[in-house]
């Protein structure tokens, strides 16, 4: 399984977040266009990120917090149909700790408590919730 993403697979990880967003019942639309923009920016920025499989992607990019300027890798989106989300949450694990991150933050749908039970194995932990309107 190939991992680094390229611009190739812009389209590829748009049809996942059009997947995950319908998964998770997320309340926001798909902008296709946008997604896009945003997937390749990420691709191509040196503090940004994606990781792909046939079936499944995760995204995101270093930054910071209101609480401290230690760098966090903030995940932008995480799917996986084929079973490859262990592997991918594992290279950008190990990305996030090349960019010199303290820590990793990571979201779920509210309804996905197998996401959650796997980032609980591996550590983590609620930190707050978010809400939408």
């Amino acid at each position: 399984m190939r991992l680094a993403a390229d611009g190739a697979d812009v389209s590829h990880v748009v049809r996942l977040v059009l997947a995950l967003t319908a998964a998770v019942e997320g309340p926001q639309r798909v902008d296709v266009a946008h997604t896009g923009a945003h997937v390749l920016r990420l691709m191509q920025s040196p503090t940004g990120v994606v990781y792909v499989s046939p079936g499944g992607f995760i995204a995101g990019e270093v930054g910071t917090t209101i609480i401290t300027p230690e760098l966090v890798a903030i995940e932008h989106g995480w799917f996986a149909t084929d079973r490859s989300g262990l592997r991918l949450l594992s290279a950008f694990e190990i990305w996030a700790a090349s960019m010199g991150c303290k820590g990793i933050k990571m979201s779920t749908g509210p309804t996905h408590a197998a996401a959650a039970r796997i980032l609980e194995r591996r550590g983590y932990r609620p930190a707050e919730l978010a809400w939408y309107r």
